[in-house]
């Protein structure tokens, strides 16, 4: 068995293509998002319309003056300073009371381009918060009636990349199976090598689980990658043990390489089964919260897809890599893996088949 476990190695090693989908498709998601600051407010160019002799005005401009991510220009007119607006030259326009116009009934009109939800997220709250401090300086309040204290007590904090990070393992372990498995095997029907098995004294179940053996090992060396990659150029955090990673994503990987022997038991061609291994694993990729947390999902799209396998896995890592627990800690999604295990198996010994019509 171990020979044969060595063989499989090499020929997954050997093919290029499955090497592609097991390292460089995960590790490009590794790299590009660690090279974004994603915690990093957006930059919004903002002209603000000043009215000459307006300590009002002098004072909404200091204010926002002072919130990071802006970058403030004063304006002589509101038309110009909309007129900017509309070429893209500014992000916001904020146009402070007319000079003349008494205090307490003044208005401070900002001016915005629907079309850009990002900025306008992060620019509309920060106007906000500094009309309301000048509203209670102009009523004579000298200090704000209730103070805000905050204090971390976890010890620690968590990025985006860190979230991020697990999701990424479980993805590359599920498509590298699933598409990788399915285009592998396909293949292998293709060229006849299965059909040859069936007439030598190898048992064709031996060379199967010596093909699993040799997934698996690659699947802890593909999770180890995808880990270092994040951690050691772009210094994600990892807060559990990472041998409960590794050995929750081989546990997760039987799930995937049986779903990639249904996919190769079903495709006619090796090529069909690269197309129908993506049609099974993107979707998964989108909706098991790889990239978003599940909980953004509308409430009856979130309780189905809790039940996909891939979510449980991803949702068991994120337990360790950012909650710090145990394997022990995950009960329910192990619960739910090995459901998925059973299935999946099932699956796979109705469909698959060494050759055509066998």
């Amino acid at each position: 068995m171990w020979k044969l476990v060595v063989v499989s190695l090499r020929l997954l090693y050997r093919n290029k293509e499955a090497l592609l989908w097991a390292l460089a498709f995960p590790m490009s998601f590794a790299v590009v998002f660690g090279l974004f600051d994603l915690n990093k407010p957006p930059e919004a160019n903002v002209g603000v319309v000043t009215p000459a002799s307006s300590p009002v005005a002098a004072q909404l401009l200091a204010g926002l003056r002072e919130i990071e991510g802006f970058t403030v220009s004063e304006q002589p007119d509101l038309p110009r300073a909309q007129a900017e607006l509309g070429d893209g030259t500014v992000d916001l326009v904020v146009a402070g009371p007319p000079a003349g116009q008494p205090e307490a009934t003044g208005v401070v009109r900002v001016r915005y381009d629907g079309s850009d939800p990002e900025i306008n997220r992060f620019a509309l709250p920060a106007v906000e918060r500094v009309v309301d401090g000048m509203n209670l300086s102009l009523a004579g309040v000298e200090a704000p009636p209730l103070l805000l204290e905050q204090e971390e007590v976890v010890g620690k904090t968590v990025t985006y990349y860190d979230f991020l990070l697990p999701g990424l393992v479980a993805m590359g372990v599920m498509h590298f199976s699933i598409v990788g498995t399915g285009v592998g095997v396909a293949r292998y029907r293709e060229q006849r090598v299965l059909r040859r098995l069936l007439v030598t004294p190898l048992q064709p179940v031996r060379f199967l689980t010596a093909y699993v053996i040799a997934s698996l090992v690659l699947a802890a060396v593909q999770a180890a990658l995808i880990l270092g990659t994040g951690v050691l150029l772009f210094g994600a955090q990892v807060y559990g043990h990472v041998a409960w990673i590794l050995l929750l994503s081989v546990v997760g990987n039987l799930v995937f390489l049986n779903l990639g022997f249904v996919v190769a038991g079903r495709a006619p061609s090796s090529t069909a089964a690269q197309g129908v291994g993506s049609c099974v694993s993107i979707p998964m990729m989108i909706l098991s919260g790889v990239f978003f947390s599940t909980d953004t999902l509308p409430p009856l799209v979130r309780s189905g897809v809790e039940y996909l396998p891939l979510t449980p896995l991803i949702d068991a890592l994120r337990k360790v890599a950012i909650d710090g627990l145990s394997i022990t800690d995950t009960g329910r999604q192990l619960t739910l893996i090995g459901a998925w295990i059973v299935i999946s198996f099932l699956l796979a010994s109705l469909t698959f088949r060494f050759a055509d019509g066998k």
